[in-house]
């Protein structure tokens, strides 16, 4: 509810900047994903592997004064991490995840930069560990968490109208993926296999954070703005 209102008091004080800008999006973004854990990277025997994931969705969002802006994105997500164990063979996740951001944007010269929090709703995870066959894990990772993001990028070619940008946003989650289920399975907890012998003397969170590229194709379908200085503030959509 807290953000509802925020975005409500965001489009109440709109009119105070001047002329608004009003944009609809589709976006694409690639690259690392990645399971952090503490407790495993020290520990060495289940070593982290570089591995990547994509999301595609869409947007909306309002410019007001020329630099500042507000965005929504709905983004559909699936990631994953592999990691090498030290006795030979890998344990491999997948999870699937729809994403909601609500991003403050500073752009100027053809460049911007973001930030703001992302809320991820779990659908699926899955795991392959050594030759076993692929199987659902869901149950042992929660529902859904809450992310910072950070991204920054640059206007490559367009129109008044119609513009591509380009830019790098960095996911760092403040949750953890891990139920109560995933933790009490096995000596570790997930993402640990219950099967390998492996404790820890405290618990450490498993954080889900990416760092990918994106691409979007914005168009600018109205500006909120007055036609002369007597009349009310009205969206007038471009033709």
């Amino acid at each position: 509810m807290k953000y509802i209102t925020t975005l409500i008091l965001i489009a109440a004080v709109i009119p105070v900047f001047g002329q608004t800008f009003f944009e609809a999006g589709v976006k694409f973004a690639y690259g690392p994903t990645f399971m952090y854990n503490k407790n495993l990277l020290d520990e060495g025997t289940y070593d982290h592997v570089l591995t990547s994931g994509l999301a595609i969705g869409g947007k909306l969002g309002v410019t007001f004064a020329g630099h500042h802006g507000v965005t929504v994105d709905y983004m559909s997500a699936k990631s994953n991490q592999d990691f090498d164990l030290r006795g030979g063979g890998t344990h491999e996740y997948t999870w699937k995840h729809n994403d909601v951001l609500l991003m403050y944007r500073f752009s100027g010269n053809g460049a911007f930069v973001e930030i703001g929090p992302k809320f991820s709703f779990m659908s699926d995870v899955t795991s392959r560990y050594l030759t076993t066959p692929e199987a659902d894990v869901t149950p042992n990772f929660v529902e859904n968490y809450k992310s910072v993001v950070f991204g920054f990028g640059s206007y490559l070619i367009g129109t008044d109208v119609l513009t591509i940008q380009a830019g790098v946003r960095l996911h760092w989650a403040l949750d953890d993926m891990i139920s109560e289920e995933g933790q009490n399975a096995g000596d570790a907890g997930y993402p640990v296999h219950p099967s390998v012998s492996l404790s820890f003397p405290t618990y450490e969170k498993t954080k889900d954070t990416a760092g990918q590229f994106m691409v979007e194709l914005n168009y600018a379908f109205g500006r909120f703005a007055k036609a002369s200085c007597s009349q009310r503030w009205r969206l007038i959509l471009f033709e």
